[in-house]
């Protein structure tokens, strides 16, 4: 088959992955060809629209142990030590390419073995010099910061990143540029077929394709078939379709961990302008309490409040008795105290900016507001608005003891008491999937017999190397610059 272009190495995918990938093969000597299907003004990677924060560690032995046991054996201990091996010099890699960053978190989970050898780094703005930066660290297994952060976030990164592919010669960047079908000559991949400017255009990869496109957040049908609920909704990256899986697929590739994402409870709603818009909702401060669709509290929603990802599984809880999901949605509760504290969300980057009184969203129907409990869960669409009343009164006295059978807090139970009365549907959603092609410890793909399939790579969330439980923030950063490293590494230097 005859090729438009030729390049030692095309990468798919111009987030993290991509761009590690990308920086890696150039640096190595390669030509590259960095493609992705977003234009150029709206180029709203998963990178770009996260919080920009990257795991790394201090210590590969205790980070391996900590990222097997948060992997709940989906992923083999070998790939994850491969990780740890990369995550104790991701910042100094980042300051090679001129992203300076500074550590300013942990892990998740204290209890797991190898939690204090996580470290997350956030960057900074060109020029900050990251020793003037000073940190009150989060408490263990926390991200909770008092008043404005020192630090940049995913928009700084993906600026970041922007200019050190930019800096290489040998990267050549095709925007609108989506990837459909992967070349194959003797079952190596040695090319990929793209759609651009209503053609196909076809690139030859002499090392090989790394996929770093990203996973099937707007993928509905996949969503249904491989997440562990419905509706689930994500405010990552609009472009992230399942592409890369698909592609993957149709030469070989075996999947792994399809059912894992990264999850927590979001806000999802419809713009008077008929888009349908998701979110990451900040329930902190306190107080609040989130009730089933039955009124009722049903989980430590502190979890949620420090940014926590585990708090999503709570959400899945399916009733044998009722048929359904009685958790989807739930109802968040708040009062005024929370209402004029600070936005709600930090809003949807490149998609809606969220008011800081929270007003507009309130005149939109998103927020519900009443003068009592009942009537706001009601509003909201809470089947027993009654015993979320109820439940609010209940949970008033506990602030009051300090004792909460639920787990919470002392210091985060604060009374729901200062009307009027806020509601906000909320259900399982997050920032991305963890699930596509399995890899192994070179970032090569495999079939379904566990065997490279020659000329094929992945990186990023594309089948990332995380399982049960999301290690730390930053964790999605962190694998997807040591995977889109590995992966170009393998295919530059040979396939071993």
């Amino acid at each position: 088959m005859g090729m438009d272009k030729d390049f030692d190495l095309v990468v798919v995918g111009y987030g993290a992955a991509g761009a590690a990938a990308a920086i890696t093969a150039a640096r190595l000597g390669a030509n590259v060809a960095l493609l992705d299907k977003q234009p150029a003004d709206a180029h709203y990677s998963s990178t770009r629209m996260s919080g920009g924060l990257i795991m790394g560690a201090n210590d590969v032995d205790a980070a391996a142990r900590y990222l097997d046991a948060c992997s709940g054996d989906m992923i083999p201990p070998e790939v994850s030590r491969a990780w740890a091996e990369r995550a104790i010099t991701v910042s100094d890699w980042l300051r090679d390419i001129g992203i300076e960053t500074v550590h300013m978190a942990g892990g998740w989970y204290p209890k797991l073995p190898g939690f204090e050898s996580i470290e997350v780094f956030a960057p900074l703005d060109k020029g900050i010099d990251p020793a003037s930066v000073k940190i009150d660290m989060p408490a263990p297994g926390e991200l909770a910061f008092k008043g404005p952060v020192p630090f940049g976030n995913g928009q700084t990164l993906h600026d970041q990143l922007l200019e050190a592919v930019a800096a290489h010669p040998l990267i050549d960047v095709f925007f609108e540029h989506a990837a459909s079908r992967l070349v194959q000559n003797d079952g190596k991949v040695v090319g990929i077929t793209c759609e651009a400017d209503g053609r196909s255009v076809t690139f030859g990869a002499r090392k090989g394709v790394v996929l770093a496109c990203g996973g099937f957040e707007q993928d509905q049908e996949m969503i249904r078939n491989h997440l562990k609920a419905y509706p689930i909704y994500f405010y990552g990256a609009s472009a992230n379709t399942g592409d890369g899986i698909r592609m993957a697929q149709a030469v070989g590739a075996d999947l792994w961990h399809m059912n894992q994402m990264i999850g927590r409870a979001v806000g999802h709603f419809k713009h008077p302008d008929g888009r349908e818009i998701t979110f990451n909702i900040s329930v902190n401060p306190p107080g609040y309490a989130i009730v089933d669709k039955y009124g009722q509290r049903f989980a430590n929603e502190y979890l949620q409040a420090v940014s926590k990802p585990n708090f999503y599984y709570e959400l899945l809880h399916y009733d044998a008795d009722l048929l359904e999901h009685p958790r989807i949605p739930a109802y968040w509760i708040f009062d005024s105290r929370r209402l004029n504290a600070r936005p709600l969300s930090g809003g949807s980057y490149g998609h809606y900016a969220w008011s800081k009184d929270n007003r507009a969203e309130i005149d939109m129907g998103w927020i519900k507001e009443a003068a009592t409990v009942e009537e706001a869960a009601r509003a909201a669409g809470c089947l027993d608005p009654e015993a979320a009343a109820r439940t609010i009164e209940k949970y008033n006295e506990v602030c009051a003891s300090g004792e909460d059978e639920l787990g919470r807090p002392a210091d985060s139970l604060v009374p729901i008491d200062q009307g009027p009365f806020y509601c906000v549907p909320v259900y399982p959603g997050g920032a991305t999937t963890n699930g596509g092609p399995r890899r192994d410890v070179s970032g090569r793909i495999l079939n379904a017999f566990h065997e490279p399939i020659e000329g094929l790579f992945g990186a990023g969330e594309l089948g990332g190397v995380i399982g049960m439980l999301y290690p730390s923030p930053g964790a999605n950063l962190g694998e997807a610059f040591a995977f889109g490293a590995i992966a170009a590494e393998t295919a530059i230097n040979g396939n071993s």
